[in-house]
């Protein structure tokens, strides 16, 4: 109705419906977007999911809502993995327990999204009437490989805490999580850094 781009549509449908951020990046490479739609959607992720943090507890106790209802609808309708892990603990280690819990359901569809976009744009959106058929190659080309690395870290961790149990393993899982965040915001700040590189004068050749 707006007329927004078809590629950005994507990625804030993928962002506010599954973690943010990190949806939005798989749905870039799926489609695949510009770094100024990238940076668009993330950017509106951000902005609405700060406030959240301290105004869905807020408005959990002011309605009156049960941990259970409160912990489902802060993992549900907050974007990103971090905020939701701030709201939940403002709320209470209950709330902050399940609220973790639906978010990491919402988070596994990031694989079944980044398919069915990647499916979606090549066979429909972008192809043209006298051109080949693409096949399976031109899918794996574009579909977004951390993924993989997703899912692989999520196996990896829950095999290793289930031998070692979760006491003696929290201490590993938490400097996993910190690299997590610092490579995250490494990848965030590099959505930019290309345009900044390319706005530097080229070298004459005289």
């Amino acid at each position: 109705m707006f007329g927004v781009d078809v590629k950005l549509r994507a990625l804030l449908a993928s962002a506010v419906s599954i973690c943010g951020v990190s949806a939005a990046i798989s749905a870039a490479g799926a489609v695949p977007a510009k770094r100024e739609q990238l940076a668009c959607a993330a950017s509106l992720v951000i902005v609405f999911a700060l406030p959240s943090i301290f105004i869905l507890p807020w408005l959990a106790g002011v309605l009156n809502l049960s941990p259970a209802v409160t912990g489902a609808w802060i993992g549900g309708n907050i974007d990103t993995t971090a905020t939701v892990a701030a709201a939940g603990s403002i709320a209470g280690e209950n709330v902050l327990a399940l609220a973790t819990i639906v978010k990491s359901t919402q988070n596994v569809l990031i694989g079944v999204v980044a398919i069915a976009l990647t499916a979606y744009f090549t066979f429909k959106i972008e192809r043209r009437p006298d051109a080949k058929a693409p096949g399976a190659g031109e899918i794996w080309r574009r579909f977004p490989k951390f993924v993989l690395g997703f899912l692989a870290a999520s196996v990896i961790a829950t095999i290793y805490l289930s031998q070692v149990g979760s006491v003696a393993g929290k201490p590993v899982i938490a400097v996993a999580n910190d690299l997590r965040t610092l490579l995250f915001i490494a990848a965030f700040v590099g959505i930019r850094a290309p345009d900044i590189v390319s706005t530097k004068p080229a070298a004459s050749t005289v």
